[in-house]
């Protein structure tokens, strides 16, 4: 079963009055005190920042009222995030200190496998822009920036970044630019764990036309996705959202044998196999042994999953969750999500291995109760576990920043 754990460091924003609000500062070295000049300051995961001037001076505004974590980042220092929020009308000066970056740090850790680059690339690809028509028509702009490894033995792909990921969407009409901290595929299990900071901007419609296909787009992006989810979990509106969840359990399979078992008698099948004992057995069509059991047999069973998926008999709808306020989910555990629109027809044939029947399906593992903001944000962000639909998906091919409205019919 494909997993994800999907980690991007998002920004809380409630929409208000945004006129009057403006934030400003000096960026400097933590070392020299001298200022850093052209070092990338904003906010994460919107398209709200600047860069900072011969100065080191920066400053932005237009924004709505609500709480940013504001982003420092130049190439050769260690990117820094300090919290600020917005009431409305607030103007703040934030000065910040850059430290400068271990050199020799990541060559350490990590030597990345140069002559296996273009192959681990494209797994890289795979992972980090998914296989989506979205991803199809996407443009990493500086390949050679990122470092990969594969690791053989353990069948561990990880990658680094000195520089961000320049990332041009031309589906949705977002360049974005990806800080990388983190990225890890583990090919045996599944589990596919990335962490970074992206960056939004809007690119430069060729025409009309264009444009209006890119905000299409942008809306079919944000139905069904977790953006989506999330927002209707704090407004209480799964239902009135086509969300269709319950609560799922995984309870031991019934069909499956004891491990313990299941070892003995492959082992002696194992044995018998390679002795010159003359064997015969028979199984029938419904399953059931005759003369004997069968290696093959207990290696299907073997296979068989150790769990399986219960799923309660109810509809819930958002609110049964809350705690003392209404972004305030009080809840650990697995949700099934269903969604009212058919799967992508790449993922049916590729992922799934079926034909395109069945609506959109996630599994939803919440590790920790988590606190919502109008906009869909969670935190904590590490407190979210995606399986099936969504960890295929969610990825960056299919990002959107916090601000996105979607249209209202």
């Amino acid at each position: 079963m494909m997993r994800l754990i999907i980690i991007v460091h998002l920004v809380a924003i409630t929409y208000g009055l945004s006129a009057q609000n403006k934030i400003s500062g000096v960026v400097t070295d933590a070392n020299t005190g001298e200022p850093i000049a052209f070092a990338n300051v904003f906010f994460t995961n919107t398209t709200f920042g600047s860069s900072t001037n011969e100065k080191g001076e920066y400053s932005f505004s237009g924004f709505p009222a609500g709480k940013y974590d504001l982003t420092f980042a130049f190439v050769g220092y260690v990117t820094t995030q300090t919290a600020v929020q917005f009431e409305g009308s607030t103007q703040l000066r934030v000065h910040q200190k850059m430290t400068a970056e271990a050199k020799v740090l990541n060559e350490v850790l990590v030597k990345p496998d140069t002559l296996g680059w273009k192959r681990n690339y494209e797994q890289f690809k795979y992972h980090f822009l998914g296989t989506s028509k979205y991803a199809a028509q996407c443009v990493i702009l500086n390949p050679k920036d990122i470092a990969i490894f594969y690791d053989r033995r353990d069948g561990v792909l990880v990658a680094f970044a000195k520089k961000p990921i320049v990332v041009e969407n031309n589906a949705t009409g977002y360049r974005i630019k990806y800080y990388l901290h983190h990225f890890e595929f583990q090919s045996r299990s599944g589990l596919f764990n990335i962490y970074g900071l992206p960056q939004f901007e809007e690119m430069i419609a060729k025409n009309e036309r264009t444009k209006n296909r890119w905000m299409k787009e942008r809306q079919r992006v944000y139905e069904g996705s977790l953006l989506h989810f999330m927002r209707s979990w704090r407004a209480g509106t799964w239902i009135e959202n086509d969300f269709k969840v319950a609560r799922m359990y995984r309870v031991p399979n019934k069909e499956r044998p004891d491990e313990m078992y299941l070892h003995k008698k492959i082992s002696e099948w194992q044995k018998k196999l390679t002795s010159k004992e003359k064997l015969s057995f028979t199984i029938t069509t419904d399953g059931t042994i005759k003369n004997g059991d069968s290696l093959s047999y207990f290696l299907r069973l073997r296979n068989m999953p150790k769990e399986i998926d219960s799923v309660a008999k109810e509809s819930l709808v958002g609110t049964e969750f809350n705690s003392t306020q209404q972004e305030d989910k009080n809840y650990q555990g697995l949700l099934s999500v269903r969604y009212d629109r058919l799967e992508d027809i790449v993922y049916t044939q590729t992922i799934a291995h079926r034909d395109q029947r069945l609506k959109q399906k996630s599994v939803l593992h919440v590790l920790a109760p988590v606190k919502i903001y109008t906009n869909g944000y969670y935190e904590d962000v590490r407190s979210i576990f995606l399986e099936r639909y969504w960890s295929w998906s969610e990825k960056i091919a299919t990002m959107l920043p916090l601000e996105f409205e979607p249209v209202k019919d």
